[in-house]
């Protein structure tokens, strides 16, 4: 789904003309992604029926891991089978945040909770979560990757400024090297 995704996007954006979309367009190519996510924000307004336009600003939020940003363009991506593809593919990554939000800070039980699968890593851990592929270390979920034996995750809740957050860190040997934010 991600290969069909990149390839809707650059077949896509071959048509765009205007200079700031271009330069969007080019920051993407260059996986400038929380830049072309961020500027996208304010964009949305004057590209919002352009398809090319919607699928960079989604994609580009997913990886630069600012997935609450795609509710924007998800919206509007319905006009042809591929965009609506693309549209629950992001659905299905802000509804397993979701989720997983609500089964982490309420203690809710979602093991019954069976969503397509993708290769976005809050996914991945929303599956195993469900599953109960994880160990359990005071407040903390730990979970192994399956490609890599030095990889491991570690989820939590931490409350800043009164507001519970999840914290996804990716680890290789013990030592951070990723952390995601999400609420």
């Amino acid at each position: 789904m991600t290969k069909n995704i990149l390839l809707i996007i650059l077949l896509l954006s071959t048509f765009l003309s205007a200079d700031d979309l271009n330069d969007l367009k080019t920051q993407f190519l260059n996986k400038q992604y929380a830049q072309v996510c961020s500027k996208s924000v304010v964009l949305y307004t004057k590209y919002k029926h352009d398809d090319s336009f919607l699928n960079i600003f989604a994609v580009s939020c997913l990886n630069s891991d600012m997935i609450n940003k795609m509710m924007v363009p998800i919206i509007k991506l319905y006009k042809t089978k591929e965009n609506r593809e693309n549209a629950a593919y992001f659905a299905t990554v802000l509804y397993e945040k979701k989720l997983l939000y609500y089964a982490l800070i309420d203690h809710v039980d979602i093991s019954y909770v069976n969503l397509p699968k993708t290769n976005y890593i809050l996914s991945i851990i929303f599956d195993k979560y469900v599953k109960g592929k994880y160990t359990q270390k005071e407040n903390s979920y730990w979970f192994n990757d399956d490609k890599d034996k030095n990889l491991k995750y570690k989820l939590s809740v931490e409350e800043k400024n009164g507001v519970k957050k999840i914290y996804l860190r990716t680890l290789k040997n013990d030592t951070v090297i990723k952390t995601r934010v999400y609420w």
